[in-house]
């Protein structure tokens, strides 16, 4: 991948430390260090990855349905791949197993998303599912434009009996933060933070992130 600006906000607002980066996925609680199991949802480019790593964890598990960002990972974390420290699952999450049409816009790889219309085909699979085949992640990380609430569903299974450390982001529609924040006093999370405020794309201000733990 060509280095340009959208790359460098990227890397910016996943590793800029500043307590005003509403974007960034470690903050307060949520914190990593040599025990920790990553699930990398929406791993994009593999910045959050390669911030985990650093920090010492014991296996990041990226996942990402688009084909581009997936042939990125494996060549920036060969090393890590071949050790087993990373693991590349080139899939979407959903609520539930099946297929769906998944579309880039041209020239711009961090566009992804479902599309009814047209796209490739990609596998869907479930929180479920991950943490069953993958291990039970300690830690979970999801940014996946507006999916985010049908990829928790897919996880009540693993939620019934685990409470990782989440951070997840709630600015893609204005309803994210209250259904994710409700889904997750369902199952069990006590202790919540939400960071700074957007009005992206519409006049309704809502949280960036959400970061949830016990």
């Amino acid at each position: 991948m060509t280095p340009n600006e959208d790359l460098w906000s990227e890397y910016l607002v996943t590793s800029w430390p500043h307590r005003c980066n509403p974007h960034a996925y470690l903050k307060g609680c949520v914190r990593l260090g040599p025990d920790d199991i990553v699930l990398d949802c929406g791993a994009c480019e593999g910045f959050f990855a390669r911030q985990a790593l650093d920090l010492g964890v014991e296996k990041v598990i990226c996942v990402e349905p688009n084909p581009e960002m997936v042939e990125c990972l494996h060549s920036t974390f060969s090393k890590e791949v071949a050790s087993g420290r990373i693991i590349v699952v080139p899939v979407a999450l959903g609520a539930f197993a099946g297929e769906a049409n998944f579309s880039v816009s041209p020239g711009d790889a961090f566009s992804g998303r479902f599309d009814e219309s047209g796209g490739g085909r990609v596998p869907l699979v479930t929180l479920d599912h991950l943490a069953a085949f993958h291990g039970s992640p300690t830690m979970i990380k999801m940014d996946l434009e507006g999916s985010e609430y049908d990829a928790l569903k897919g996880g009540l299974q693993f939620f019934s009996v685990n409470r990782p450390q989440l951070a997840i982001t709630t600015y893609h529609f204005p309803w994210d933060h209250a259904v994710i924040s409700s889904f997750l006093r369902g199952v069990g999370y006590h202790s919540m933070n939400v960071s700074s405020a957007t009005m992206r794309n519409t006049r309704i201000p809502r949280p960036v992130m959400l970061h949830a733990w016990n």
